[in-house]
C-alpha cells in the first residue's frame, strides 16, 4: 500500500498523510474538506515510516515560516487512476505460493526471507505454511525444504 503526504492548500500550515481510495480528505487543523483529485502530493512512499518522515520534515518547514509555504517541485498532482483503483495488496498465502511458483523447491528460511521482503512477517509465514501443508497445497520433500504439490 502506498502512502502520500500533502500540505493543506487552504491553511498551508498542516502536513498530513493520505492513502489512496477516498475522494475527500479533511485538514486536521482548519477542518477544510479537500478534494483528493486536486491535491498536490509528495510520494508515493512504500512504507508508513517513510511517509511519516517526509510529513515531519514538511511540518518542521511549515512551523518555521507559517503561511509562507511554497509547494516544492517534488509535489505532484494525484493520478486519478490511483484514487479510484488503489493497488491491490496480495494475501500472505498468495505471496508464499507465488514465491514457490517462481523458485520451485526451496529452503524454508529462503522462502521466509523472500516473504519478509514482500511484507509477510515471520509468525504469519509459519502459520500459513502449516495451513498450506495441512491443505496439501505444498509439501516437504526433505527436511528444511518446501515445494508446491
Amino acid at each position: 500500500m502506498s502512502y502520500y503526504v500533502f500540505v493543506c492548500p487552504k491553511c498551508q500550515s498542516q502536513a498530513q498523510l493520505w492513502q489512496p481510495g477516498s475522494k475527500t480528505a479533511a485538514c486536521q487543523k482548519c477542518n477544510a474538506k479537500l478534494q483528493t483529485d486536486s491535491l498536490r502530493v509528495f510520494g508515493p512512499f512504500e512504507t508508513h515510516a517513510e511517509a511519516v518522515e517526509k510529513r515531519s520534515s514538511l511540518q518542521a518547514e511549515l512551523s518555521q515560516t507559517p503561511g509562507s509555504f511554497s509547494e516544492s517541485a517534488l509535489a505532484v498532482p494525484v493520478d486519478k487512476e490511483v484514487l479510484m483503483n488503489p493497488p491491490k495488496v496480495k494475501k500472505p498465502q498468495q505471496i508464499i505460493l507465488d514465491i514457490l511458483k517462481e523458485n520451485g523447491t526451496m529452503i524454508v528460511a529462503d522462502c521466509e526471507f523472500y516473504c519478509a521482503e514482500r511484507g509477510v512477517d515471520g509468525d504469519t509465514f509459519h502459520k500459513i505454511l502449516e495451513k498450506l501443508i495441512a491443505a496439501g497445497e505444498i509439501y516437504r520433500p526433505d527436511k528444511g525444504l518446501i515445494a508446491l504439490v
